[in-house]
């Protein structure tokens, strides 16, 4: 879940997952925390029959299943009742942040259709969804409002240019980073195109691409962080497998070689996979 939670309740053995974001949640303290955060994502439809049972049989709450099957129910029950119902029931959250939730919930109800979309693409692009981050952003653009302005638009083509670049698709990463910067000159899309440009071109190439935007000053800073970049990627479990599958290359050992690169690429291809929801 990204953080640490002190769980008081009895942790489920199954757990629930979400049907956008498959993320998986294993305890009331986790349900509460994925919903108070996840705004944006939560639908009504999520939070019926199948979460109640798993709330009554794995997480030992049946009161608050009958609550919810209760409130389900009734004929004007509205999303922001049934998730009230599940973050109050053992004030996981105080009084006073359930308030602005609600009221965070019904801002939104007063959003535009892009700016609500646009909270969407964020909360997938938060989970790593980056196929669907891009979706979104894309059927954003193709019919975005005048009225919106630039500041906006300029935000939508900045986090479509992270999802594209995390997907590995860096051209269109890089025209996305620029587009965003034209639009806003924010400082730190124009140094992730850089960040983007570094990985082909030399330092003195980069050095003149970044006085042509007047940026020369991110020059040290950027390869500064490839540094600690590099220093990262050299001490993850990935790396390390691929440095022995190397070494067996090297020594000829070509049928080691095969199952630890196929062992690499399974691991890379399962993480794509979990990218579409």
């Amino acid at each position: 879940m990204g953080r640490v939670i002190l769980c008081e309740t009895t942790p489920a053995s199954a757990s629930f997952i979400f049907p956008n974001t498959k993320i998986e949640v294993f305890s009331y303290e986790e349900l509460c925390y994925y919903l108070y955060n996840n705004i944006a994502l939560i639908a009504e439809e999520y939070i019926g029959a199948p979460m109640f049972g798993w709330i009554e049989n794995e997480l030992k709450l049946p009161e608050l299943a009958a609550k919810l099957r209760e409130t389900k129910e009734k004929e004007y029950t509205g999303l922001s009742e049934l998730v009230t119902e599940i973050l109050t029931y053992r004030e996981y959250y105080t009084i006073r942040e359930v308030k602005e939730y609600i009221l965070q919930m019904e801002r939104m109800k007063g959003l535009s259709s892009a700016r609500f979309r646009k909270l969407q693409a964020d909360g997938f692009l938060r989970y790593h969804k980056y196929l669907k981050a891009v979706a979104i952003y894309d059927e954003i653009l193709e019919d975005y409002p005048e009225d919106e302005g630039d500041k906006l638009l300029g935000s939508i083509y900045h986090n479509k240019a992270v999802a594209l670049a995390n997907n590995f698709e860096w051209e269109a990463a890089t025209r996305s980073y620029l587009k965003a910067y034209e639009l806003t000159g924010n400082p730190g899309s124009i140094y992730e195109y850089l960040l983007l440009m570094a990985t082909e071109n030399t330092r003195e190439d980069l050095e003149e691409i970044a006085r042509r935007y007047g940026v020369e000053s991110m020059v040290d800073t950027l390869y500064d962080a490839i540094e600690d970049a590099e220093a990262d990627v050299a001490g993850s479990p990935t790396y390390h497998r691929m440095e022995k599958a190397i070494f067996h290359f090297r020594k000829n050992n070509l049928t080691d070689f095969s199952k630890r690169m196929d062992a690499v690429i399974e691991e890379l291809k399962t993480e794509f996979r979990e990218q579409i929801v």
